[in-house]
């Protein structure tokens, strides 16, 4: 292994050690319900970008917005990529004093490797997060029967993660199509503690709960040239509706009482078909426009509870980049470039009849670094979600995503592009 390559590894691989070192502390109130909250962003090149980039494709990064991306790597070329994410979330209700309802954390989001397989054949691996449940907070529960309450601890963490294989293929000169095969697996562990009184002891009632399954989801992209300075490209996304198998157990204490039931189920949770559409406008290979727009289909679901059901959600995002291109023989090497970008989500959690939003801007820079064949990517994004409306808490964050890329050579057929 030649010393670049060692270098790469080593410094992705001290980046990655904190993917145990940290615990994830932020903390959401309606990560709760179904299998927690679904995660918006993919933690690579689009993050500056509201996460823009159905259509987006790219010479020097992996770009899992689409699998169909990947059939525009450089030949010859393997790439590493590492990404952190660093929250900060402020929480503020009627009833709450918001100095002091504050939570962040810092863990590894993603880590994936990818290669030009050949001309026409761009293929990666990875691991990222699909949805992360992790809450605490204390509120009153009625006592079935009657008009009594009383009040409960609830306590969740877990989430469930994504390893997946993507591939993009090109076929002809201006078409693209990519197919993600993904399993996803994690586990949900939720207590809730009812208060004891003088005469009866607290009830303890502890799940754990053990998903996994096969996920499937394709993409497509068109692109051309419009005019000798204008690069168009359009983007297409699918996935399909698939059910989480689950083996959960449930353990309830009361006193010197335990009762214990284990359940194995084949539909604990159904994931809908998801639709997306992108578009990207390129002047120059330096200045780029993005939009997107997804649609997922929850209201098919048919999964509820006491005050909430599911409503399908819809995201749309702009962003914007401009890059710093400098030649070197005979591909063009990205000396730095700018991001910004905007989005507005409707969740698919509807409480007391508001159906939760999410709305933000983002920020973004990369350059590459002079002595070595590293890329730093730094993304800022701040927004809001929920509302105070109906007694529900609305959450203002803020998020820093840093990713580390590392390329090089994997074969060279006695040729040497830099």
């Amino acid at each position: 292994m030649c010393k670049k390559v060692r270098y790469g590894l080593f410094i992705l691989l001290i980046f990655c050690a904190g993917f145990n070192t940290y615990a994830q502390n932020t903390s959401s109130p309606y990560s709760i319900l179904g299998i927690g909250d679904l995660e918006e962003s993919y933690f690579n090149r689009t993050s500056g970008a509201a996460n823009t980039g159905i259509a987006y494709r790219s010479p020097f990064f992996l770009i899992n917005n689409n699998p169909a991306s990947y059939s525009a790597l450089q030949d010859q070329f393997f790439m590493i990529e590492a990404s952190a994410r660093g929250k900060i979330v402020s929480y503020y209700a009627n009833n709450l004093n918001s100095t002091s309802n504050q939570t962040r954390d810092f863990s590894v989001n993603r880590v994936s490797v990818g290669i030009k397989v050949n001309k026409w054949w761009g293929s990666s691996i990875g691991l990222t997060p699909f949805s992360t449940s992790n809450y605490a907070f204390t509120g009153k529960k009625t006592i079935q029967g009657t008009n009594l309450f009383t009040y409960a601890d609830y306590e969740g963490t877990g989430g469930v993660n994504k390893a997946y294989w993507d591939n993009g293929v090109r076929l002809g000169k201006h078409f693209s199509v990519g197919v993600s095969t993904s399993f996803l697996f994690g586990s949900l562990n939720q207590k809730e503690i009812l208060a004891g009184t003088e005469a009866t002891a607290a009830i303890t009632t502890t799940k754990n709960i053990f998903l996994r399954n096969l996920y499937m989801s394709y993409g497509a992209q068109y692109f051309t040239k419009v005019t000798s300075k204008w690069d168009l490209s359009l983007g297409a996304t699918y996935a399909n509706k698939t059910d989480l198998a689950a083996e959960y157990s449930t353990i309830i204490t009361s006193g010197t009482i335990t009762i214990e039931d284990k359940i194995t189920k084949n539909d604990y949770f159904r994931m809908p078909a998801i639709f997306g559409a992108g578009l990207a406008l390129t002047k120059n290979k330096k200045f780029t426009m993005l939009a997107d727009y997804r649609h997922q289909d929850w209201a098919t679901v048919k999964y509820g509870g006491a005050g909430y059901s599911l409503r399908n959600s819809n995201r749309a995002s702009v962003g914007v980049e401009i890059a710093n291109l400098r030649q070197v023989w005979p591909v063009p090497i990205e000396k730095v470039y700018y991001q910004a970008g905007l989005f507005y989500t409707n969740s698919y959690l509807s409480i007391r009849n508001e159906q939760l939003k999410d709305m933000g801007a983002s920020v973004g820079i990369g350059f590459h670094s002079k002595r070595s064949t590293l890329s730093y990517l730094l993304g800022f994004e701040y927004g809001i979600r929920g509302t105070k409306s109906q007694n529900l808490i609305q959450e203002r964050y803020g998020k820093i995503t840093f990713t580390l890329s590392f390329k090089d050579l994997w074969y060279t057929k006695g040729q040497k592009y830099y």
